[in-house]
């Protein structure tokens, strides 16, 4: 039976997702929970890895399960209560054997919280900055980060992916009275680019980086220049995973 899983989890503590040696991660303390329920090696596949310090309030992952008698219900209550408190299933569904967390997935989006002040509460969810940012600035340079782009500028090497190309469908950011949001929603993601790319917005917010500048960065990709400005993990929350309809998850 293969399942479904729709994960929150706090990355404070967790040097990301997939298992690495020595170090706590939320693959290796959900699978751990696996094992202990069913006696045996359970695969935990996610949607995508977060790197550490990063959050998520909807990740996503698949589960390949033995036979069992155990409803849903149980198997939640059951799971989490053999992992961590920094690490929660909210709900589990069943789906056919051609689903797939990562590679089935319509679009991803990710969440940036900025704070104007400090703060002890959110300190672990969020990134401070003292200095007053250009909002008016920081929007219209987003703007131009929505649809296809190779973000080799805006993102971390990594071995694992052919091409840097992402398209972006929304890229803005929300201001309230403490704190601003930035949301971006793509079909895919590269590692590091969410925060390279809030960083960088950052320094056009704070003057120190001209709006024709960041776009030349989008427009012309040079390996020099990869994650020259990155934003801290904390703020970063990996917010939404949408799928086709057919496979009846979540909205």
């Amino acid at each position: 039976m293969k399942i479904a899983l729709l994960l929150e989890y706090d990355g404070t503590n967790f040097a990301g997702w997939q298992i690495q040696p020595g170090v706590r991660t939320v693959q290796h303390e959900l699978e751990t929970a696996f094992k202990t329920v069913f006696q045996q090696q359970i695969a935990v596949t996610a949607s995508g890895r977060t790197d550490a310090g990063v959050h998520a309030h909807g990740m996503v992952a698949h589960v390949t399960l033995p036979e069992t008698t155990m409803s849903v219900e149980k198997l939640t209550q059951a799971i989490n209560g053999n992992s961590g408190n920094d690490v929660v299933i909210h709900s589990i569904r069943e789906v056919s054997d051609d689903f797939h967390a990562r590679y089935s997935t319509v679009d991803r989006e990710y969440r940036y919280t900025i704070f104007k002040h400090r703060t002890a509460l959110q300190r672990n969810f969020s990134w401070f900055i003292w200095e007053k940012l250009d909002l008016n600035s920081m929007k219209r340079a987003a703007s131009h980060v929505i649809g296809e782009h190779d973000f080799t500028s805006y993102s971390k090497r990594s071995d694992d992916v052919d091409h840097y190309r992402c398209i972006v469908d929304t890229c803005e950011f929300e201001e309230f009275e403490e704190y601003m949001i930035f949301s971006i929603r793509a079909n895919r993601f590269v590692r590091g680019m969410v925060r390279s790319l809030v960083g960088a917005l950052a320094e056009v917010g704070k003057k120190r980086l001209r709006e024709d500048q960041f776009i030349e960065l989008l427009n012309v990709p040079t390996e020099e220049n990869r994650a020259k400005y990155l934003a801290p993990a904390e703020g970063l929350t990996l917010s939404k995973i949408r799928y086709p309809k057919e496979f009846g998850l979540w909205e």
